[in-house]
C-alpha cells in the first residue's frame, strides 16, 4: 500500500476472519478520510457481513499517521557497502556487520536471520544520528571463527514496523578462502641415484582458490616444474630433477599455499637418501714433505672416500698401473693407505687410487711423487761415429756396442744422466793400463743432466776407457757412464775362398775371415742385383739353371767394406770334378784342411797372447789414480794397452777372442782345460785368465 499522510480522523475497517469486500483482498485495512465514501464502504461491509453470517466490525478511530523505514544497508568494518562490495574472507577470521535503517514511524524492528534462522533481534536507536538528521537504527552482528559451513551462506537484514505493510530486506552472502587440506608427494622411492632425471607429483585438496603448489629443496626453491593443473579445488604439480650428491640427507618438499592465506601454508616433506658413486680424494701423508723426499724414505698416502652405499674395493696405481701388496718390495696397500717403504727413484712418478661401489667407480686425483736421487747414467750416445750413420751397404745394421774411431779422428760422446735434483756438475776421466787422469774441464760441456765431449786418440794411448761422472746435491753417481775407445778400421778382405757345385742347380762358397777391423763384421756375396749376407763367410746359392759370370765376396763392419774377392768363370769351370750329385760319405776337403789350418794358427797366436801377458804382469805397475775423490769403482775398469793390439791378420775363433768380443766370459774361461791343446802343455787356466783380463 502506498505511504500517506493523515491531517484528519480515519476510519478503519477490517475482518478478523479473512472475509472481503467484492474487489478487495483477504484481511486488507482500508484507511479513507472520512467522508461520504468511507461511510458507503462501512455500510457496504456491514451488508456483506450479515448476508455471509461473519464477525466483522467497523471502527472509527482518531489514527496517529505512520511511516515506514529506509531499505536496511549492510556495512563491513570498514564502512564499505556490502551490496556494492562482494570481498571474500579468510577462513577462520571473524565477521563483523552492521545493518542500518533511516527513519520509519514508529521506530523499525532491525532482525538479522542467516538462511532462515534468526541470529541477532537486538538493536540500537541513534536519534538524529543520519546524514539529514534522521533517526537510525542499527542492528550489529560479529561472526567469529569463519567456517567452510559458513562459505555462500546467505545473510539478511529485515527491518519493519508495521504489521500493514512488508518488512524491508537486504540480503549479503558470505565468501571465503579457504586453506589447503592435504599435500601429499606420491611415489616416495627408498633411494635415488645422483646425477640422473626423475620426475616427481604432488597433490593438494581443499583450497578456495585452488593452491599454488611450489617444490623446496632445503630451503631453496626448485623452479622446474613441468606440468601444473588446478580443478575443482584440486592442484597437481610434476616435478623433474636430478638429484646431487649435496641432496644426501636433505628433505624435497611439496608446498600446498592459498595466496590470500599465506600463514596457512602446509607441506609434505620427503628425506632423500641419495646414491653416487665414490667421491676419492688423495694426498700425502701429513707428516711428508713432498719437496725433500729421497731414495729409501718411506712414503705413505690416505685414499679419502666419500660413497653411498659404502665402497666394497679399493685399488692403487701408479703410472696407471695396478699396484698389489708386495712385503718384499716395501708395497704394502690397506684399506685406505699405501706404503712404500724403503723407496728407489723407480717409486717417482703419479699415484692415484680408486674407489668402487654399486654406484660406479671413480678416479681419485693425482699426486706425483719426486724421489731424489744421486745421478745415474741414463744412456750413453756417440754422435758421428754409430754404425749405422757410417757408409755401408744397405742391407747391414750393426749394433751400436763398440765406439771405435781411427787416429786423429773425432768422436763426439754425450754423457746423459737421470738425476733429482737436476742440477748437476760432471767431469770426464780416461783410463789406460790402470793410469786414471782426469779430461780438462775446457774439453767438454754441460747443460743440467747432458755433458757433450769431443775426444781424438792421437796415438794407440789414447785408446782406452773414457768415465763421465755426475755429481748433485745427494752425491757422486754410484758407477760412470763408461765408453770403450777402440782402433777399428775396415775389415781385411776374405781369404782362401772356395767354390764348388753342392748340386745340379747350386754352388756352395766357404772363406775364411781376417781381420774384423776392430768391430762386428758380416759378410756379403753380390752378382749383379742380387745379394746374399751373412753371419759368417759361407753361403749355399741356389742359382737355377744360369750360372753367373762372376760373384763379389765382402766383408763389412761399421767403418765400411773390404776389398772384394772376386769368383770368376775361370774358378767355376775349375769346379768340374765337383760337379754331379754328391753321396752321404762325400767329404769337402778344402774346406776341412782350412779348418785345420785355422785351428793350429789360433792356438798358436793363444800362446804367444800368454806369454805377453806374463812378461807385461812383471815389467809393469799400474799407476794410482791422481784424483783421490774418484769412486773406487772406477778401478774395475781397466783399458788396453798397445801390447794387447792384436794382429790384423788373426782370426778371433779361440775362447780368449771370443771373450774380448763379448761371446765368452771370464768364469768360462777358468773353466777351460788349455792343457789338453798340443800348443799349451804345462799352461792352467789362471794364464789364460791373466791374458784375458
Amino acid at each position: 500500500m502506498d505511504e500517506e499522510r493523515w491531517t484528519s480522523n480515519h476510519t478503519l475497517i477490517g475482518s478478523s476472519s479473512g472475509t472481503s469486500i467484492p474487489g478487495y483482498s483477504t484481511n486488507e485495512f482500508f484507511l479513507q478520510e472520512q467522508s461520504g465514501i468511507a461511510q458507503e464502504l462501512a455500510d457496504m461491509f456491514s451488508s456483506h457481513c450479515r448476508k455471509k453470517d461473519l464477525p466483522c466490525f467497523v471502527v472509527r478511530k482518531m489514527l496517529k499517521p505512520r511511516v515506514p523505514p529506509s531499505k536496511p544497508i549492510i556495512y563491513d568494518s570498514k564502512r564499505r557497502d556490502m551490496s556494492k562490495h562482494q570481498e571474500a574472507y579468510p577462513e577462520g577470521a571473524d565477521l563483523q556487520l552492521n545493518c542500518e535503517v533511516h527513519g520509519g514511524k514508529p521506530r523499525p524492528k532491525l532482525i538479522w536471520y542467516m538462511q532462515s534462522q534468526i541470529l541477532n533481534s537486538t538493536y540500537e536507536f541513534r536519534k538524529n544520528y543520519g546524514p539529514n538528521g534522521e533517526d537510525v537504527t542499527i542492528n550489529q552482528i560479529i561472526l567469529r571463527n569463519l567456517k567452510r559451513n559458513h562459505h555462500q551462506a546467505r545473510l539478511s537484514c529485515k527491518a519493519s514496523n508495521t504489521p500493514l505493510a512488508s518488512p524491508s530486506i537486504t540480503t549479503v552472502t558470505i565468501e571465503l578462502y579457504m586453506r589447503p587440506l592435504s599435500v601429499e608427494i606420491d611415489e616416495k622411492e627408498n633411494y635415488v641415484s645422483a646425477n640422473k632425471t626423475y620426475e616427481v607429483s604432488c597433490r593438494s585438496r581443499g583450497s578456495r582458490p585452488p593452491a599454488v603448489l611450489t617444490w623446496w629443496r632445503g630451503s631453496k626453491q626448485l623452479k622446474h616444474a613441468t606440468k601444473e593443473s588446478q580443478n575443482d579445488g584440486m592442484s597437481t604439480s610434476i616435478l623433474k630433477w636430478i638429484p646431487s650428491v649435496e641432496d644426501e640427507g636433505k628433505y624435497l618438499a611439496c608446498r600446498a599455499e592459498n595466496r590470500h592465506l599465506p600463514e596457512a601454508a602446509i607441506e609434505d616433506k620427503w628425506k632423500l637418501k641419495v646414491y653416487f658413486s665414490p667421491i676419492v680424494t688423495l694426498k700425502m701423508g701429513a707428516s711428508l714433505n713432498p719437496q725433500t723426499i729421497k731414495e729409501l724414505d718411506d712414503v705413505h698416502f690416505e685414499c679419502n672416500v666419500r660413497a653411498n652405499p659404502r665402497a666394497y674395493k679399493i685399488s692403487w696405481f701408479h703410472e696407471d698401473k695396478v699396484l698389489r701388496q708386495n712385503i718384499t718390495a716395501g708395497i704394502i696397500p690397506s684399506d685406505q693407505t699405501l706404503l712404500l717403504q724403503g723407496i728407489t727413484r723407480k717409486a717417482s712418478g703419479k699415484y692415484t687410487c680408486q674407489a668402487t661401489n654399486a654406484e660406479g667407480r671413480t678416479y681419485s686425483n693425482a699426486i706425483y711423487l719426486s724421489v731424489m736421487f744421486a745421478p745415474i747414467c741414463k744412456q750413453i750416445k756417440s754422435i758421428g761415429n754409430e754404425i749405422e750413420d757410417n757408409v755401408t751397404p744397405s742391407l747391414f745394421k750393426v749394433p751400436d756396442k763398440f765406439y771405435g774411431t781411427q787416429k786423429h779422428e773425432t768422436i763426439s760422446l754425450v754423457c746423459e744422466v737421470e738425476a733429482n735434483p737436476t742440477e748437476v756438475t760432471f767431469h770426464w776421466t780416461f783410463n789406460n793400463s790402470g793410469d786414471l787422469n782426469d779430461i780438462s774441464s775446457t774439453e767438454f760441456t754441460s747443460d743440467r743432466t747432458v755433458s757433450k765431449l769431443n775426444y781424438t786418440p792421437e796415438a794407440d794411448k789414447d785408446y782406452g776407457t773414457l768415465g763421465c761422472w755426475a755429481k748433485n746435491d745427494l752425491g757422486y753417481s754410484k758407477q760412470p757412464c763408461l765408453y770403450q775407445i777402440t782402433a777399428v778400421d775396415r775389415p781385411f778382405p776374405l781369404q782362401n775362398c772356395s767354390a764348388y757345385n753342392h748340386s745340379r742347380s747350386s754352388i756352395r762358397i766357404s772363406c775364411i775371415e781376417g781381420f774384423n777391423g776392430g768391430l762386428p763384421q758380416k759378410f756379403v756375396a753380390v752378382s749383379g742385383s742380387q745379394q746374399w749376407e751373412s753371419d759368417n763367410p759361407y753361403w749355399e746359392l741356389d742359382l737355377g739353371i744360369h750360372k753367373p759370370a762372376t760373384i763379389a765376396i765382402y766383408a763389412v763392419n761399421g767403418k765400411g767394406y773390404s776389398e772384394p774377392v772376386i769368383i770368376d768363370d775361370n774358378s767355376f769351370k775349375g769346379m768340374a770334378k765337383f760337379t754331379g750329385s754328391s753321396t752321404e760319405f762325400s767329404i769337402d776337403i778344402s774346406p776341412f784342411l782350412i779348418g785345420l789350418g785355422g785351428t793350429a794358427t789360433g792356438l798358436g797366436l793363444i800362446v804367444i797372447g800368454v806369454l805377453m801377458a806374463l812378461w807385461r804382469r812383471h815389467a809393469t805397475t799400474p799407476s794410482k789414480p791422481k784424483s783421490p775423490k774418484q769412486p773406487a769403482a772406477m778401478m774395475n775398469f781397466v783399458g788396453k794397452s798397445e801390447e794387447d793390439e792384436g794382429n790384423p791378420d788373426l782370426i778371433p775363433t779361440t775362447v780368449i777372442t771370443n771373450h774380448l768380443s763379448g761371446q765368452t766370459s771370464l768364469h768360462e774361461i777358468s773353466r777351460t782345460n788349455f792343457s789338453e791343446y798340443p800348443c799349451c802343455k804345462g799352461l792352467n787356466s789362471e794364464d789364460f785368465m791373466i791374458a784375458a783380463r
